[in-house]
């Protein structure tokens, strides 16, 4: 049997795989050679035979791979790695602004990603996910952007959040338009994002307490007892 169409993205099911096949953004072509004996279906018999079709059949799905629904579901799948970076952001910008950050900031931020995607869901129903995902990234990153200047009151950390946030989003964006190397492409910038903070994170003294202000602690003077 041999099946052509136009669908850029067929999926062949059922219990035997194409002989042959093609797919291109033009459309795919199909060829199965099923041999009767390995079909396991009899020549004749009662109706009931009837039901082993089931496990003997094949043929082609034609699967929507541009559906908003099923690229936003996607994009949830990259949930904890998106919430965890940007987390880890704000605590590089904490440590190097030896400014102490409230938990309730933290959960600020993650309130904020939650929204992103219930506006990147409402979007993608109207004008589809691309488009959807640039309008949900660029108010989500404004915001972010925003509270790092308000929170440390600057304007040089704004405009590093702006940076840092927008080439997190391109990145998650990237991801989520990869289909092949997705998963190496984040294992390897996971990997850089790591050691970028690592980096900036060289010269900081852990043990060093910050003061409830945002200052630095001055140090304890030790006493000499005669």
């Amino acid at each position: 049997m041999t099946i052509e169409g136009d669908w850029p993205s067929p999926g062949f099911d059922g219990g035997f795989v194409p002989l042959k096949r093609t797919v291109s953004l033009q459309g795919f072509t199909g060829e199965w050679l099923v041999l009767f004996i390995a079909r396991g279906v009899r020549a004749e018999g009662t109706n009931t035979a009837v039901s082993t079709f089931d496990s003997a059949a094949f043929g082609v799905s034609f699967i929507e791979v541009a559906d908003p629904y099923q690229s936003v579901n996607r994009s949830l799948k990259y949930l904890p790695l998106f919430v965890g970076l940007v987390f880890l952001s704000y605590f590089v910008f904490e440590v190097t602004a030896h400014k102490r950050v409230h938990p309730a900031q933290y959960v600020l931020v993650g309130v904020a990603q939650l929204i992103f995607y219930l506006l990147l869901l409402s979007l993608a129903e109207r004008i589809g996910f691309d488009w959807g995902f640039l309008l949900a990234g660029t108010a989500t990153v404004i915001l972010l952007s925003a509270n790092t200047k308000w929170i440390f009151a600057s304007r040089a950390q704004g405009l590093r959040a702006l940076v840092v946030f927008s080439l997190l989003y391109f990145f998650i964006y990237l991801l989520l338009r990869l289909e092949d190397n997705a998963l190496l492409v984040g294992a390897v910038a996971s990997s850089l994002a790591v050691a970028a903070v690592m980096y900036f994170t060289r010269n900081i003294d852990w043990y060093s307490s910050i003061a409830a202000g945002g200052e630095q602690a001055p140090p304890i003077k030790e006493k000499n007892v005669v």
